[in-house]
């Protein structure tokens, strides 16, 4: 008999801004995750609680998928609630496409295994808060080049930015120290006993869907902070997935992909109308942003940090810096190399991980020439292989031991890279009219 994951209900206390998530386990007990938002006490209309009491609903069954995953079931329990056809098939969709790197790393397949419970007769009780007007923006920074891009892009527009976080490791205060602008820091404390439980090697563990569960935590500090807009930095670079499995397609990168972007803003308009949340980069790919990166935010070259390693949960484990033998390392030094100087980026990253030949496998699953995408967030290998062919003709670059070892497989493939769609502002995106001067600054 499968045992049972519990959706216990959330406590939310407005005058200390304490959000506290609850669940329950058959096999592991019971967990708390709690979210402390900045700026209590909070007032709330009778309005804007309604709404909040709708989004920390949300928020609680987006973040059970942190302790879901430790033994996952299709017999959900949502107490005191039910779900209309519309929500369950949201939640279903976020926990089986942001499980699907997890799923197959730990030789599971969850298609079929994960229901949220639909009752049919529930009449959802419309919730609707209307924003009052304001030129307010928050702009989740992460440390990396792709914030720092949409921060400095929108100081050049007539908005009032204002920086958020979940979280402040030093990459993520040294970037928002350099943009000069307010900074709000969002703090998330998962259950300790996660961390015990997913240590024990008794449970499963990998990665989920964290920008989709944080997503929801800037939805709801929006609503208590009356801020219309949260804009994102995500490229459509993060629309390709890894692999398939059976007949879903498994993308390390669904949460900050444009098919999660649509059915989330879907989600927030049924609440909160006059709320975006989306990305501004979202038209540009990985090599385009790398050379407005480049081109804007000289001030940043020393302070970014697109390594994983230095934002662990573990703050004991986190480094300060670059680690350089990663794919997401890998990745950010390759697509900046065109761009920047070759001390410069050496330099910022610590090291040059193109002339190190025990890297050599790691940029062939870049490029496709072995194996599948890695499971990371980098680019795409149209763009690896862009940034490859441009490195092999530059006198700076082309004498790497791995620029030439891997040139010549490269040659191989006589497709050609158009210019003009690696570095045009393309495809579909959500990008609200009041930005849409941002496309003059993408050139």
């Amino acid at each position: 008999m499968c045992k049972r994951f519990y959706f216990n209900g959330f406590d939310f206390d407005n005058e200390t801004g304490l959000l506290k998530l609850n669940y329950q386990s058959e096999d592991f007990g019971s967990f708390c995750e709690q979210v402390l938002f900045p700026g209590a006490p909070f007032f709330l209309t009778r309005e804007k609680k309604k709404a909040l009491d709708r989004i920390f609903f949300y928020a609680l069954l987006a973040g059970g998928i942190s302790y879901f995953k430790m033994r996952p079931t299709d017999t959900i329990v949502i107490q005191d609630r039910m779900l209309n056809k519309d929500e369950a098939n949201f939640f279903n969709t976020f926990y089986i496409s942001g499980l699907g790197e997890f799923a197959v790393r730990n030789h599971l397949n969850l298609q079929q295994c994960i229901r949220f419970p639909i009752d049919n007769n529930i009449t959802t009780e419309k919730v609707v808060y209307r924003f009052p007007v304001s030129d307010r923006v928050f702009i989740p920074v992460g440390g990396g080049k792709d914030s720092c891009v949409t921060t400095e892009l929108i100081k050049k527009m007539s908005f009032n930015p204002i920086l958020i976080s979940v979280g402040n490791p030093k990459a993520i205060k040294s970037c928002a120290d350099v943009a000069d602008l307010p900074h709000h820091v969002i703090q998330r404390t998962l259950d300790p006993n996660l961390k015990v439980l997913n240590e024990s090697g008794c449970v499963y563990n990998g990665h989920i869907p964290i920008t989709g569960v944080l997503a929801f935590y800037l939805w709801a500090y929006a609503v208590l902070t009356d801020t219309p807009y949260v804009a994102m930095s995500c490229e459509r670079s993060s629309n390709e997935g890894n692999m398939m499995q059976d007949e879903l397609m498994i993308n390390h990168q669904y949460s900050k992909s444009l098919s999660f972007e649509r059915d989330f803003y879907l989600l927030t308009q049924s609440v909160t109308p006059d709320f975006s949340y989306f990305s501004l980069l979202r038209p540009l790919s990985e090599i385009h942003i790398a050379r407005l990166f480049s081109k804007y935010c000289q001030s940043y070259f020393n302070v970014f940090t697109s390594c994983n390693k230095a934002f662990r949960l573990d703050e004991k484990k986190r480094l300060t810096h670059w680690c350089g033998l990663c794919d997401k390392c890998r990745f950010v030094f390759l697509i900046l190399a065109p761009f920047m100087k070759r001390e410069t980026l050496i330099k910022a990253l610590g090291g040059n991980p193109l002339n190190d030949l025990s890297q050599e496998t790691g940029y062939r699953e870049l490029l496709g020439l072995t194996g599948h995408k890695p499971f990371e967030c980098v680019g795409t290998p149209t763009e690896c292989r862009w940034a490859f062919s441009f490195l092999s003709k530059n006198s700076d670059w082309q004498n790497d031991v791995l620029v030439q070892k891997l040139s010549p497989d490269l040659l191989k493939d006589q497709k050609k890279y158009s210019d003009s769609d690696l570095f045009s502002a393309m495809g579909e995106h959500q990008i609200p009219a009041v930005f849409s001067n941002v496309f003059s600054l993408f050139k």
